[in-house]
């Protein structure tokens, strides 16, 4: 069984991946979140019978059965099918033009906060978000600390949080 420090540091680390995972997985963001959660709060529960290894690993695996479990729950229930005629009254699952607009904007703003960003903390954020970089191996690699990697990534975010609002 892993200690509360040590899955709270498993959690902030791995959890937005996890999502992204299971999203791909469940083709729903709603329940990738719930099915997370649920992966996070069985891993606190396992009886920790033999040391866990690799604890990333043991996540992917929950996360997975998750999923399947999820499958097979909606493969059983029954779905509801319109009529053609109702169809045409369907919203496009597409997003409209202001949406695009609003995103590209968005976006925009984004790029703009992340270039104004102090040079290590941007690079640091970068590598850890777009490259896949763990903060373990960042640390390694700038010389510092894995905690002074994590205050990167914090500044980053919050400058990213700012710039939105």
């Amino acid at each position: 069984m892993l200690g509360g420090e040590a899955l709270a540091h498993l959690y902030l680390q791995h959890v937005a991946e996890l999502r992204h995972y299971l999203a791909q997985r469940v083709a729903c963001r709603e329940v990738a979140r719930e099915l997370a959660q649920e992966t996070f709060l069985r891993m606190m529960l396992s009886d920790g019978k033999d040391a866990i290894r690799n604890p990333r690993a043991f996540l992917y695996r929950i996360a997975a059965n998750l999923a399947v479990d999820h499958y097979r729950a909606e493969a059983g229930r029954p779905r509801e099918i319109l009529p053609l005629e109702d169809c045409a009254e369907q919203a496009c699952p597409r997003p409209g033009p202001e949406q695009v607009a609003s995103a590209r904007q968005t976006l925009a703003r984004l790029a703009v906060a992340v270039e104004q960003l102090p040079p290590r903390c941007r690079e640091v954020f970068l590598r850890h978000k777009f490259d896949g970089c763990r903060q373990a191996d960042l640390a390694r690699e700038y010389g510092i600390s894995v905690n002074a990697i994590e205050k990167h990534l914090i500044r980053a975010l919050v400058q990213l949080r700012l710039c939105l609002h």
